[in-house]
């Protein structure tokens, strides 16, 4: 039994070693054909995962850029807006304000015309009576006298009873 646990050992300690010089040639193997295309393969990736980060932190910075810009107009659109309707708004009520003076001027200056041409009307109203109870102060003179008034006659009774009236 000795001599299978000493003959088991040495197969287990030769099966030890094969297995790893093969493992080590393999390494080598690896190392030679397949290691530097698959570290080439790694730093490739990793460059692109950085540039990648790098293009996604530019792209960022950009679109905060773009917004505040975005956000600035706005604000002076805002500004703007409220400027003009403002403005708008002060110009409607000096419109409304002359509209409205001139609307009281024309209405002033059509009762003043009003005025007037009753003024002018009534004068020549009161002037037809004068000549009209002149015509007939005298008709009715002549009747009761009997006779005939001269002009200067009748122009000095015409007074007189105009200067009656105005009393």
């Amino acid at each position: 039994m000795t001599a299978n646990l000493v003959l088991g050992e040495i197969t287990a300690l030769g099966d030890t070693i094969v297995t790893l010089l093969s493992f080590l040639i393999l390494m080598a193997l690896i190392k030679k054909f397949a290691w530097k295309p698959l570290m080439k393969i790694l730093t490739d990736r990793e460059e692109m995962i950085h540039t990648n980060i790098d293009k996604a932190a530019t792209a960022r910075e950009n679109a905060e850029k773009k917004h505040a810009e975005v956000d600035a107009q706005l604000i002076e659109v805002r500004t703007t807006a409220s400027d003009i309707l403002n403005r708008a708004q002060a110009e409607g009520n000096e419109i409304q304000k002359n509209i409205i003076k001139e609307a009281k001027e024309d209405a002033l200056r059509i009762k003043q015309v009003t005025q007037k041409e009753l003024e002018l009307e009534r004068k020549q109203a009161l002037e037809g009576l004068r000549a009209e109870i002149g015509v007939i102060s005298v008709e009715i003179a002549e009747k009761i006298l009997g006779k005939e008034i001269n002009q200067a006659d009748q122009q000095t009774l015409i007074e007189a009873f105009i200067e009656g009236l105005d009393d």
